[in-house]
């Protein structure tokens, strides 16, 4: 464990910050530039999924959650990123930053698949835009592609999605 994660986990440690206040668990999250320790994730990832969590504090768990790409809990946080945007009563803040997680972090074709259902909903339209953001930035993926095609037509966002078509190298225009 490096010097970095020993100094995390010990600000985020489950006994430590099951009294911290909110500022302290957010000061705690906001030093977090890069996920490795499975534990560490777990307990952020735990924070981030606590609907009883201040939303603050959510916001910066699932901001650092975005740094755990190589993390060996990706398809948790994936799955969890999916099961917090799909739930109707969640804080639409806090269901932004599960999606621009999903921005910084390798995607599958369902959290491809997720966007797309977000930004067909009737959803805020800040959480559509970063909903949008996840297919845009995998537009090199196939499964990506047929989105931003399904999407050319669509009022709100169907204007970026043949920009970003267009932006394919190699693409037929």
């Amino acid at each position: 464990m490096s010097n970095e994660d020993k100094e995390i986990h010990y600000a985020i440690g489950a006994h430590h910050f099951d009294s911290a206040t909110s500022e302290e668990k957010q000061e705690a999250l906001r030093q977090i530039i890069e996920l490795h320790d499975a534990e560490i994730t777990r307990q952020v990832l735990a924070l981030g999924m606590n609907t009883q969590e201040e939303d603050l504090v959510r916001i910066e768990a699932w901001r650092a959650l975005g740094m755990a790409g190589t993390s060996p809990l990706l398809t948790e946080i994936l799955e969890a990123a999916g099961k917090l945007v799909r739930n109707p009563e969640e804080d639409e803040d806090v269901q932004i930053y599960a999606l621009m997680a999903l921005v910084l972090l390798p995607v599958t074709e369902a959290e491809i698949g997720l966007a797309l259902d977000v930004i067909q909903s009737d959803a805020y339209i800040l959480v559509r835009s970063a909903a949008f953001d996840i297919v845009k930035v995998n537009k090199h993926r196939p499964h990506a592609v047929l989105v931003l095609e399904s999407l050319q037509t669509h009022p709100e966002f169907g204007t970026a999605a043949v920009r970003e078509l267009q932006s394919i190298p190699g693409r037929d225009h």
